[in-house]
């Protein structure tokens, strides 16, 4: 497995661990908070080691683990690395039922060259190969969270950015969005996602992000990249 993360080449400030293999590497952060470390996302069951190395070897104090959306390569981690880090688990609460349940939310490709990779992550995610362990989140996430989150000391703003799955949230912070599967970049280019729940409601949080303007992109995969509007519309 090849593993690049901030350590080796620095993009912005971002605190990044990105597991290279196939066409949609998954990402996974890290962003600082005044009493302790937020994780975005858990990686999928092949990263889990590699990236418990990557937090131990830069020293975060995971305090906090958002979960961008309940798929089950972003959550596979929540459960264990809730018990390691004594860590509160973040959650759109419109996700809730969807955890350990992909079919909750029925995912649609976004272009005909998608279909058949839609119809593979449908049956394998109906197996227990493709199941995240069992976990209760601490803090269900809404459009009010912002507040919340600064209550437990981190200066972000959270978005919702619905689409991929109902309660797809991301994060802003100095300038970077950590969006999740709102965007994603496959085969070192970015695009729309290959899949959604809601097709148009995916395309109306693009034209959000968009809105936002961020600095930098920070998708669940793929390489962050310097945002451009004119790149994701």
């Amino acid at each position: 497995m090849k593993i690049q993360t901030g350590n080796q080449v620095q993009i912005g400030n971002i605190n990044y661990f990105t597991e290279l293999s196939g066409d949609a590497p998954i990402s996974v952060y890290v962003i600082p908070g005044k009493n302790g470390d937020m994780l975005i996302d858990t990686g999928f069951s092949n990263t889990t080691k590699p990236l418990l190395k990557w937090i131990t070897e830069n020293g975060y104090n995971i305090t906090d683990i958002f979960i961008t959306h309940a798929h089950p390569d972003h959550d596979w981690n929540a459960a264990k690395f809730k018990q390691l880090f004594n860590a509160r688990i973040w959650l759109g609460k419109e996700d809730l039922n969807l955890i350990r349940n992909f079919g909750e939310q029925p995912q649609q490709p976004t272009h005909n060259q998608f279909v058949s990779r839609v119809k593979w992550i449908t049956f394998w995610t109906k197996t227990p190969f493709f199941k995240s362990k069992q976990y209760v989140p601490d803090i269900l996430v809404d459009v009010n969270s912002t507040e919340v989150a600064r209550q437990y000391g981190y200066e972000i703003e959270i978005v919702h950015l619905p689409g991929h799955t109902k309660g797809s949230y991301g994060v802003l912070k100095d300038g970077v969005l950590y969006a999740g599967d709102a965007y994603a970049v496959l085969n070192g280019t970015p695009m729309e996602p290959p899949h959604a729940y809601s097709v148009e409601g995916m395309r109306e949080s693009i034209r959000k992000i968009a809105e936002l303007s961020p600095d930098y992109l920070a998708c669940g995969h793929g390489l962050p990249f310097s945002f451009n509007a004119k790149t994701v519309l």
